[in-house]
């Protein structure tokens, strides 16, 4: 056999294919293991062809060729959109699509499962009466064949095998070897609870949603805006039960974070028991989140339920994608290809020809724009591109949006970070055997250590960032970097001993409520509390329990959650983002503030949110009492509009980092310079720091691109960034580029 040539991407920054030879069989979209500068890695076959302009000389051999194939056409054609699109080499963009195990150059494997029924040849009377497990695990075989009537399939795997008896293993073997057993290999997917039969009624909103949803034929973005509490949930359900009805039909759901993933799977297996379920996130181990993904991939597995890497998982039967939260910013990726789910869903959708349903009650004001065509004309596109579906009643009928007031500490000072109103009313819940929480989205005891003698705050050495206090660890940590080190014992600049913590976070608001309602269960949800893998389900199934009366946490409580006996949320600090420098920080208030309020009275008792600020007349807080998103939001795009911000106008930058600066300067400028020769459409503003100048010992700058429209963004890029990787500069810091960024 002739050798054949494999174009094969990898994982390195060079954006082109390498040539190797091979002799055997090879397929598109297969692994496969070669040598590259001294070391082996893992490629992507992408091409075979008869011919290389390599000279044969100089070929290399492919060391292996795995005989999986990984991705097929579909994701190969979306997998190039987004290399196109966000200016990332092809073979990193593959690779970084795949689990961790099918990354490495050894065999991707996973433990099979076995299922083992009795054939019609089996003779129990011919096994001795002294064999008492052979009789047992005959038996139970015996029964389960029966009861399944003898379809392929059917039978009893190991975890059932070993309920009957610890000797089951060599009782199937003397079977097999009377040629007794029929074994069949059967796909690894997590049991569904029992079906629920509670299915609830749905109000006109609803099920108008979803009548329309369904009506829609081929590619269709639906924006499902509903309050909290609204039911959307339950939308997606019964979407799921008419769309995965048609034959070997898959959905995708994906999920901002991972503590969001156990409430929303375990409602989907109780009401979906029919349709097998995984999930993918970074909670699961390797060998867990490869066979998921295994399982996905073959089309086994009807419901896939994933953060924003699943968006890319192989799907060979998807017919609907929806995503949940689509609003946040979690969906971005911050490093390697710095994509965002929720535009490569729709991108997938719009390739696949399927529906997408976004769910949000505080919409990203990108979707917003593109779902409603009753805004200023300076702000609007043509017409309206998404469907737009309200929900603006809670889906208990008896449930009410809660009352949201502003406590003015001006006039209510705090003490320990707690106003009197607030302690009055958690007093109130507690006689009431009601639950409260208090949302700070700060961990740690307080954000600074002070020196009162000469104004010394601890910094971190290796970033432009302030150390924070860990009291219960006797610890000063940056949340940066990871840096820690001791609390000092006297100032390290004047040797004062009276060192004080000042603001306040978790740990110190924990510690003040331990001290105020010594006989309350309070229980703390932060990044330091929740480290454990089950710790978040085990804490959400005690406040289901009411075994919690106050919880104290981070944005890890604010969104999905559902607590019926919750009625009391109290808010402690947001003031710093009302006047940010960040032109996304009261889009992003806003939506924090609206989901973290939707955690209280979402069942017959009334909620109440409590927010304490110094500015209690600020336009965003009143657009938050009357629940109105829709006219706080048009107020931000007319805002947008007239700074031609996005999604007015399409923004990249250029991240650069160095340990010397003058490194990052010079490229930088050089970048500029490049970009302002091609184009006279997009602006090229000059280079300027961050607010967070140095991380990790690297200093940092960024230069901003700004276009009217993404085409006239992505000519130049297309020119642009061959120059950058071509500049020897780019060799000497560490660079990225950022489409559509979300923090500058």
């Amino acid at each position: 056999m002739s050798p054949q040539i494999l174009k094969i991407a990898l994982d390195v920054p060079l954006d082109r294919l390498f040539d190797y030879s091979y002799v055997g069989k090879a397929q598109v979209g297969a692994r496969a293991v070669v040598s590259f500068a001294g070391r082996n890695l893992v490629g992507i076959i992408i091409q075979i062809v008869d011919f290389s302009e390599v000279p044969p000389d100089k070929l290399k051999p492919a060391i292996h060729v795995f005989d999986d194939v990984v991705f097929g056409a579909a994701d190969f054609k979306l997998l190039q959109f987004c290399a196109d699109y966000y200016h990332y080499p092809l073979g990193q963009t593959l690779i970084a699509a795949l689990p961790l195990r099918l990354r490495q150059i050894k065999p991707a494997v996973t433990r099979k499962n076995f299922v083992y029924a009795l054939n019609s040849s089996a003779n129990l009377d011919e096994i001795p009466k002294k064999q008492a497990v052979l009789h047992k695990i005959a038996h139970a075989l015996l029964q389960s064949t029966l009861e399944a009537n003898y379809h392929a399939g059917a039978g009893l795997g190991a975890d059932s095998l070993a309920a009957t008896s610890s000797g089951w293993r060599k009782a199937i073997l003397a079977l097999q070897e009377k040629g007794w057993i029929t074994q069949t290999e059967v796909v690894a997917v997590k049991p569904s609870l029992r079906s629920s039969n509670v299915e609830p009624s749905l109000n006109s909103e609803q099920q108008h949603a979803i009548a329309a949803i369904l009506s829609s034929s081929g590619f269709k973005p639906w924006l499902l805006h509903g309050i909290t509490g609204s039911g959307k949930t339950e939308v997606y359900i019964q979407l799921l039960q008419k769309v995965l009805a048609q034959k070997d039909a898959q959905a995708l759901i994906l999920v901002p974070e991972i503590n969001l993933t156990p409430q929303l799977e375990a409602r989907f297996r109780s009401r979906l028991s029919q349709y097998p379920l995984v999930t993918l996130h970074s909670n699961l181990s390797e060998s867990e989140r490869l066979q998921h993904w295994q399982v996905a991939s073959t089309g086994a597995a009807k419901i896939v339920i994933g953060t924003r890497l699943s968006v890319f998982t192989p799907l060979p039967n998807l017919k609907m994608i929806i995503i949940d939260e689509e609003h946040d910013s979690s969906y971005k990726q911050q490093d390697g290809m710095r994509y965002h789910a929720r535009d490569v869903a729709m991108v997938r959708a719009k390739q696949l020809n399927i529906p997408i349903v976004m769910g949000s009650a505080t919409p990203s004001l990108e979707t917003w724009r593109l779902s409603n065509s009753t805004l200023a004309t300076q702000t609007q596109a043509s017409k309206a591109q998404y469907g737009l579906l309200s929900l603006k009643a809670r889906a208990v009928v008896s449930a009410q949006l809660p009352k949201i007031h502003t406590i003015d500490i001006a006039k209510s000072p705090t003490e320990n970070g707690l106003s009197p109103i607030l302690i009055n009313a958690m007093r109130e819940r507690l006689k009431r055997d009601e639950q409260s929480l208090l949302f700070i989205n700060r961990r740690g005891y307080a954000p600074v250590m002070h020196c009162n003698a000469c104004l010394w705050v601890a910094p971190c050495m290796r970033c432009s960032a302030r150390l924070v206090v860990h009291l219960s660890q006797k610890r000063l940590k940056c949340h940066h970097c990871g840096h820690e080190q001791k609390l000092p014992l006297q100032c390290p600049s004047c040797g004062n001993p009276d060192l004080h913590s000042i603001g306040h976070a978790t740990q110190r608001l924990e510690q003040t409520l331990n001290d105020l309602f010594p006989h309350a269960n309070i229980a703390r949800v932060d990044r330091d509390s929740m480290r454990n893998k089950e710790a978040l389900t085990d804490l959400l199934t005690k406040v289901q329990n009411k075994e919690i009366d106050i919880l104290v946490g981070t944005q890890m409580l604010a969104k999905g959650h559902d607590f019926p006996h919750l009625t009391l949320v109290g808010v402690i600090d947001t003031d710093t983002a009302l006047f940010s420098p960040d032109f996304r920080a009261s889009e992003r208030l806003f939506s924090q503030l609206m989901q973290v309020s939707g955690r209280a009275g979402r069942a017959e008792i009334a909620g109440e949110v409590l927010i304490q600020t110094a500015f209690p007349h600020h336009a965003l807080f009143d657009a938050l009492k009357s629940q109105d998103y829709a006219t706080y939001a048009n107020a931000l795009l007319n805002e947008r509009a007239a700074m031609q911000f996005p999604p007015i106008s399409y923004f990249a930058l250029l991240k650069a980092e160095a340990s010397d600066y003058g490194l990052v300067s010079q490229f930088l400028t050089f970048a500029a310079n490049a970009a302002r020769h091609l184009t006279q459409e997009v602006t090229i503003y000059d280079a300027v720091r961050p607010q967070m100048e140095r991380l990790k010992n690297m200093e940092r700058a960024h230069l901003m691109l700004q276009a009217p429209t993404r085409q006239a963004l992505q000519r130049l890029l297309k020119i642009w960034m061959p120059q950058i990787r071509a500049e020897k500069l780019s060799n000497k810091v560490r660079w990225a580029l950022d489409i559509d960024p979300l923090e500058f």
